[in-house]
């Protein structure tokens, strides 16, 4: 009987499945990250009324995601991607409730990082599981879909959060965390099933156990035996062109300067769009708004992602957006931005992220590692993303609360021309070329 390859199977349904629960930790993210911008409405009456401990405050769940990330990405090369994946959630569930009872600024910030252990956890595991099941001609949309579910978690925490302020009022950040914790409880029962990467397999226990486990993700139509995939062996070149220290420069600076932007201005939306008298819900709804370019430039990512390449959406996602940056915070030095004009500055940069950055940094690590590092490297890689997340999550109410929004802007716009440069010049393509 004829065999094919692991990496040219047809998409199964078992597949999709993985992709799903792989999804299911970005999700997390993006349900757990949200939950400030919202809770700051009513935090900053209370233990966040000065602008440095919001700062802080704000920061503290990236400072575990980026020890998270490193330390676990680590073991998931050296002990496999299942034995972390499965659990690594109930971290951020148990420390979830706990900030939803903190009593005071210490508490809250304590609870917070160790929350996001799990969350930066997730990120190099459930990317590197995702990328090791997916066949080599949809890789690149499977990745994409598993980013873009961050904004599905954070479309369903404004959605949930509208019941839960109208019932309970100035405790509802306290309900906010708390919800926070039921999404990976069910994750975590969910994903008990799910194999071993047969990559992973490959490179440490046997051919046998690593054809088994790709057969039984095969689709029930395809009748050929499939081979498990190929994996480079010994260690990973390390300087050069195409090294190790290269590649991992690129991708630590490039999702660095994508975060720097993205988070410093989705933690704060809500309360950037609040105007006078205006409801909760009139906010949220602005802010949900704010949805429709990020939907509107996934799909142009999802549509050119295996035909146009990556590098060719990231380089034009970062330059674009930090042009926009620059329009708008030259315009905004010389008069005061009324609110459609602040709307439209941070929508365009959310379209253009979204049709490059926004998922290409996510998948770069994933694709451009052997098997041996992948987990380390997207895990080190994760970590700068945390770095770029503190520093523009910290510096964003300092600036516009010292000076004005202008700063922030351009502030932000410094950050896409370096995410553009070290892309143009040091991103590899990897648009139809195999894992190893």
């Amino acid at each position: 009987m004829e065999k094919i390859d692991f990496e040219n199977v047809v998409l199964s349904k078992r597949i999709w499945v993985i992709t799903i629960l792989s999804s299911m930790g970005v999700f997390m993210d993006g349900y757990a990250l949200s939950i400030f911008s919202s809770a700051y409405i009513y935090l900053k009456y209370s233990f966040l009324s000065v602008s440095i401990i919001t700062s802080i405050a704000a920061s503290s769940i990236y400072i575990g995601m980026f020890v998270g990330s490193i330390v676990l990405g680590r073991l998931s090369d050296l002990l496999g991607r299942k034995r972390i994946y499965v659990y690594d959630l109930l971290i951020t569930a148990i420390f979830l409730i706990l900030t939803g009872i903190s009593h005071n600024f210490i508490e809250f910030v304590a609870f917070q990082i160790l929350a996001g252990l799990g969350i930066g956890a997730d990120y190099p595991i459930s990317s590197s599981i995702q990328a090791e099941f997916s066949p080599k001609k949809t890789r690149g949309k499977l990745l994409v879909f598993n980013i873009f579910s961050w904004t599905f978690g954070s479309i369903a925490f404004y959605l949930i959060s509208i019941p839960i302020v109208m019932f309970f009022g100035d405790v509802s950040w306290r309900i906010m965390y708390i919800t926070g914790a039921v999404i990976p409880l069910i994750v975590i029962i969910s994903r008990r099933n799910i194999p071993e990467s047969p990559y992973w397999l490959m490179l440490n226990r046997s051919e046998e156990e690593a054809e088994t486990v790709v057969n039984e993700v095969k689709s029930v139509n395809t009748k050929e035996i499939v081979s498990p995939p190929s994996v480079q062996r010994g260690e990973p070149e390390m300087r050069g062109k195409n090294g190790v220290y290269r590649l991992i420069l690129f991708t630590s600076v490039a999702w660095f300067c994508y975060d720097v932007a993205s988070y410093g201005v989705w933690n704060y939306t809500p309360s950037l769009f609040i105007q006078e008298g205006s409801s909760y819900v009139a906010t949220i709804l602005s802010t949900l708004l704010e949805e429709i370019p990020v939907f509107a430039g996934t799909i142009v990512c999802l549509l050119a992602i295996d035909k146009v390449g990556r590098k060719k959406l990231e380089s034009a996602g970062f330059l674009l957006a930090g042009i926009s940056l620059i329009v708008f915070g030259v315009i905004s030095f010389h008069s005061v931005l009324p609110f459609f004009m602040i709307f439209s500055a941070f929508a365009l940069m959310h379209f253009f992220h979204n049709t490059g950055p926004t998922n290409i940094t996510y998948l770069y690590p994933a694709e451009i590692f052997p098997t041996r590092i992948r987990g380390t490297a997207m895990g080190v890689s994760t970590a700068a993303s945390r770095l770029g997340a503190i520093l523009g999550v910290f510096a964003f109410p300092i600036l516009i609360s010292g000076l004005n929004i202008t700063y922030g802007l351009l502030f932000f716009a410094i950050f896409e021309i370096i995410g553009f440069g070290f892309t143009v010049v040091l991103a590899p393509e990897t648009r139809g070329k195999s894992l190893s």
